[in-house]
């Protein structure tokens, strides 16, 4: 997953009130991650490091990262005709 706006989280952590390593130990990271993170240096996550930060934070995923899609799937043609002046 990929981090959306990484002042955002800085901003839902501290409107928490969590200190960078109070969070890091909720999520079971360091707090040089959740700094990397809010830094901008590290810019792709699990998902289940960012559902943890979101639950932790009380926000939707959807509101600090974006699912990113590894493989683009490969088109496929329906049309008969080239089905068959492939067999022919």
């Amino acid at each position: 997953m990929r981090i959306k706006d990484p002042a955002a989280l800085r901003r839902w952590r501290k409107q928490k009130r969590y200190t960078q390593r109070e969070l890091g130990m909720l999520v079971r990271r360091s707090h040089t991650t959740i700094y990397a993170l809010e830094t901008g240096r590290m810019k792709t996550v699990t998902e289940d490091l960012a559902i943890s930060i979101a639950a932790r934070l009380d926000v939707p995923w959807e509101e600090l990262f974006t699912a990113h899609e590894d493989l683009a799937l490969p088109e496929v043609s329906t049309d008969a005709r080239s089905e068959c002046r492939a067999v022919s």
